[in-house]
């Protein structure tokens, strides 16, 4: 499980959008916590669905709306292990590193969006690959392994 505080909380700060998001976050935490994951679940679906209209937007807050959105994915991944939802966790660690993936390539996106989702990856990457070793079978999460972590020296950043 993710907390906010584990994010640059000044990069969180100045986006007075992710407000709800934090405390969805933080209400699906004492959830998880209590050991109630079908509510940490529900919470962490709001946060997940508040924070996607945000993706991609302005420059301003890119790394911390990224870190938002995987926090959200990664959180519920866990309160689905919780459940023994193996199969939806798996789908959305791959949808959380395809996403990432797909961003830091993708050179219609501003550079700091680019460069927060390449960052970003290593860490759902790494939850990937040990989901992968838990479940070798589970066929997207091998699709999704073999686009590894995004390296800056394979993509063109203009910074």
């Amino acid at each position: 499980m993710q907390t906010v505080t584990q994010q640059p909380q000044h990069a969180l700060a100045q986006r007075d959008e992710l407000a709800s998001w934090r405390s969805l976050i933080t209400q699906g935490n004492q959830a998880f916590q209590s050991r109630n994951y079908t509510d940490a679940i529900a919470h962490y679906q709001q946060a997940r669905a508040y924070v996607k209209p945000l993706l991609f937007g302005a420059c301003e807050g890119a790394d911390a709306t990224i870190a938002a959105w995987v926090i959200a994915h990664l959180n519920l991944a866990d309160a689905c292990e919780q459940l023994d939802q193996s199969d939806e966790q798996g789908l959305l660690l791959c949808t959380a590193h395809e996403t990432l993936c797909w961003a830091a390539a993708n050179t219609h996106l501003a550079d700091d969006w680019r460069m927060a989702a390449w960052q970003h990856s290593r860490r759902t990457y790494a939850e990937l690959a040990r989901y992968a070793r838990r479940y070798p079978h589970h066929v997207p999460t091998c699709s999704a392994l073999f686009l590894g972590a995004v390296s800056p020296q394979e993509r063109s950043f203009s910074h």
